[in-house]
């Protein structure tokens, strides 16, 4: 069979983590190509995984005749860009969340996609963690009864500097509400379908960058449940907490990426272990290139990566009010 030929569109810090070796280790994938502005730090990349082809611009990797999908780890607000292009040259695209800056860009890329014939997902790699299904198995079970609240906190320590694109409105999208709190977003759709209202706060307590550093939002899911996230930039020890309760028990982790589960049901407390791949992105490598080989939509599809983003306008809207 043959293996899908990938391009890395920005080889900066999760590409180097986990994307590259995520590509390398999957039977049906070869990586072929690399691209990033800065020539000394390509070659580097290059030399590490061994990557025989290199490009300084971005639209010389996507026209490259010897690749058939391209990882797009660019900037958010590159990322509209970056997927029509790929659309355009008929390449498949695996695209870093959050998908765009807002949920319009999202609808293009998904247009463009579909009318090129070609496979798009995003980067939501939680879904694939053995607690997230052993979560949505014990949800759909009823064995905790209905589900009353879900919630989410997650922190990152660093405070940026005021020109890092993760903080810079037009670059980022937003702060830790779009960086670290899409990822728990995706997961409480994924878990509890569509939402009907939101109620968000933004605020800047640690630096005073354009975009915000504590991002909480409240939503009531139409299923029912009541969701909670807190996202922090500038506040170190957050646990990286997802919690379910429902009307007869509640199952919690302190530790999404770790797995380990507490479930705790008639005044009994269960522990249970569920491990992620050491490589948190090579499942997802794995299901979007079976996708393309089997002919199937991918895990995480356009649309929800879309999505995700139109929570997050919605709740951006909400806070300027």
């Amino acid at each position: 069979m043959a293996k899908i030929r990938w391009g890395i569109l920005g080889c900066g810090d999760i590409a180097n983590k986990r994307v590259a070796e995520a590509i390398q280790i999957d039977p049906n994938s070869e990586l072929v190509a690399a691209c990033r502005r800065d020539a000394m730090l390509l070659d580097e990349f290059c030399r590490r995984f061994a990557v025989t082809k290199s490009f300084t611009g971005a639209t010389e990797l996507i026209d490259s005749a010897e690749i058939d999908a391209v990882y797009v780890a660019t900037p958010v607000h590159l990322h509209r860009q970056n997927v029509l292009d790929a659309a355009r040259a008929g390449k498949h695209v695996l695209v870093e969340k959050p998908m765009a800056l807002n949920g319009d860009e999202c609808d293009e890329m998904i247009t463009a996609c579909a009318e090129a014939g070609v496979t798009l997902s995003v980067a939501y790699y939680r879904r694939f963690y053995p607690i997230v299904q052993r979560l949505r198995q014990l949800i759909a079970s009823g064995q905790f009864g209905k589900p009353l609240s879900v919630l989410a906190a997650c922190g990152n320590a660093t405070t940026f500097p005021r020109d890092d694109w993760r903080v810079v409105k037009a670059q980022g999208g937003g702060g830790p509400l779009m960086d670290i709190g899409s990822h728990r977003l995706d997961l409480f759709l994924d878990l509890f379908g569509e939402v009907s209202s939101v109620k968000a706060f933004t605020e800047n307590i640690v630096a005073s960058h354009e975009s915000e550093d504590a991002g909480i939002v409240t939503m009531k899911f139409s299923t029912g449940p009541i969701g909670i996230l807190e996202t922090y930039f500038g506040a170190t020890d957050v646990p990286d907490r997802f919690q379910i309760t429902c009307t007869r028990g509640a199952m919690f982790t302190d530790s999404l990426n770790d797995g380990e589960l507490v479930l705790m049901q008639n005044g009994t407390t269960t522990r249970e272990s569920h491990p992620a791949h050491r490589n948190l992105h090579a499942p997802l490598i794995a299901d979007f290139t079976s996708a393309i080989l089997d002919f199937r939509q991918p895990t995480v599809t356009g649309q929800q990566g879309a999505a995700v983003n139109k929570l997050i306008d919605r709740a951006y809207t909400d806070a300027q009010h």
